[in-house]
């Protein structure tokens, strides 16, 4: 029965609009061309720390230093590959959505100055054992906030001006924060489970 509910609801899903399409490969090329800025390479190393020389399996110590990120948010020490350059304040702002920025208000807002943006760790979540990064629940805020905000509050888009911005920002991040303890709650249990399983398993042999 659930199978087939979810089946109806992906179907009720429309496709992006050619419109939509359209910017988001121009943003995607924005973004690529980003990456390779000024902006992007002095925010990096704002946040790079070397450490001493790593020690090899045979007990000698590495020549090179070992090159590390700190997490603007969690303050933790990541490789290159588990960081990224995160834009404190989103690129799509929380009371609009994709469809509402121009491309011209997109770039605009894509390269940005460096007092905007900020290192944070991307670890994945497989690799993290099931925990986000600092990125992905920056990220997923942004989008919880944006949808709901949509959902009970349609008419912000337009004016935000008219509507209590600061306090319905703050309600929202609130939700997302209880949200975020329920999803916890949901992935330590499922680990117990898990555990519990592999006991039993392991008392059979």
């Amino acid at each position: 029965m659930s199978r087939k509910s979810k089946s109806n609801k992906k179907d009720e899903l429309k496709p992006p609009t050619p419109d939509i399409v359209k910017k988001r490969l121009i943003k995607g090329g924005i973004r690529r061309v980003f990456r390779q800025s000024i902006e992007m390479r002095v925010v990096l190393q704002s946040s790079r720390i070397e450490l001493p020389p790593k020690t090899l399996k045979d007990g000698s110590v590495g020549k090179k230093n070992q090159v590390r990120y700190k997490c603007a948010i969690c303050g933790n020490l990541f490789s290159q590959k588990d960081v990224a350059v995160d834009h404190i304040e989103p690129v799509i702002p929380l009371h609009r959505s994709e469809e509402d920025l121009t491309i011209d208000e997109m770039a605009y807002r894509i390269w940005c100055d460096t007092n905007n943006l900020q290192v944070v760790c991307n670890t994945t979540l497989k690799k993290n054992n099931g925990i986000p990064s600092c990125h992905k629940i920056k990220t997923d805020e942004e989008n919880f906030i944006r949808k709901r905000l949509k959902e009970v509050y349609p008419g912000m888009a337009e004016d935000p001006s008219a509507w209590p911005y600061e306090a319905l920002i703050k309600e929202s991040k609130q939700e997302y924060k209880i949200y975020l303890e329920e999803k916890e709650k949901e992935r330590l249990e499922k680990e117990k489970r898990k555990a519990e399983r592999e006991a039993k398993r392991k008392a059979k042999k």
